[in-house]
């Protein structure tokens, strides 16, 4: 199985946090996020090779780091469903491609290695199988677990989970949709933030908490809105 991680440049991620955060605080915080997604992804022994496809030097470093292959972002289209299917196809087209891939994405800083197994399990190296983690409001694809040869088409975007459901379909291939807290938890808002440093704790994406703790950014957070802060549920955090 191969695993891929396409990575937006990381000045320009996030920017629905641009309300609450300077274009400095969104690129250090999605590259400390990214390093916490990347620990979890190396731990998963049952991928062969992970996959980086990003143009940021920052993604390239992490690369070497984390003994993962970078491809450049350019080099395979515009926009990340087309960028997407390029590099499926790409990964189609080595002498020895693997059977299955897995999509993850680098704003999922609670993802943890032991929910990805679980995930992997329900698969359980299917032909004809599609498994997605959705978000906690059961609308995105945070998680794409799909055969190679017979994927489907992908369609990220908003109601991605619906879309990617009708592909499956059209393709009579059966999808899953897999619930798991880590994998549902992405940092799109700042209710997204609230709700992380409202959990309180480091044990979980332990770069992204000391990023937002030394940085000032948790204490602002709170300061801005502490109302809205005690109304957020935090995430729910599982064993590793």
């Amino acid at each position: 199985m191969w695993l891929i991680l396409p990575l937006k440049d990381f000045v320009k991620a996030k920017q629905r946090l641009s309300g609450c955060l300077s274009i400095s605080e969104r690129r250090a915080l999605f590259q400390h996020m990214v390093e916490d997604v990347l620990a979890q992804l190396s731990a998963v022994d049952e991928v062969d090779q992970l996959l980086i496809v990003s143009d940021d030097p920052a993604a390239h470093l992490l690369a070497e780091h984390f003994h993962a292959l970078c491809w450049p972002e350019s080099q395979l289209g515009s926009g990340l469903n087309a960028v997407l299917e390029a590099t499926l196809d790409r990964v189609s087209s080595l002498d020895k491609p693997p059977q299955h891939v897995m999509i993850v994405h680098g704003d999922l800083p609670l993802l943890n290695a032991a929910e990805l197994r679980d995930l992997i399990a329900v698969q359980g190296g299917a032909s004809e199988q599609v498994v997605i983690a959705t978000d906690r409001h059961g609308g995105g694809s945070n998680v794409v677990l799909m055969p190679l040869a017979s994927r489907i088409r992908l369609r990220y975007g908003e109601g991605s989970l619906t879309a990617h459901t009708a592909e499956a379909a059209a393709r009579n291939l059966s999808l899953q949709v897999f619930h798991a807290p880590g994998l549902a938890n992405d940092m799109d808002t700042r209710e997204d933030l609230l709700a992380l440093v409202s959990a309180g704790t480091s044990s979980r994406a332990p770069q992204t908490m000391r990023y937002l703790s030394e940085s000032g950014i948790a204490r602002r957070l709170l300061q801005m809105n502490p109302r809205e802060c005690a109304a957020v549920e935090p995430p729910r955090v599982m064993r590793s």
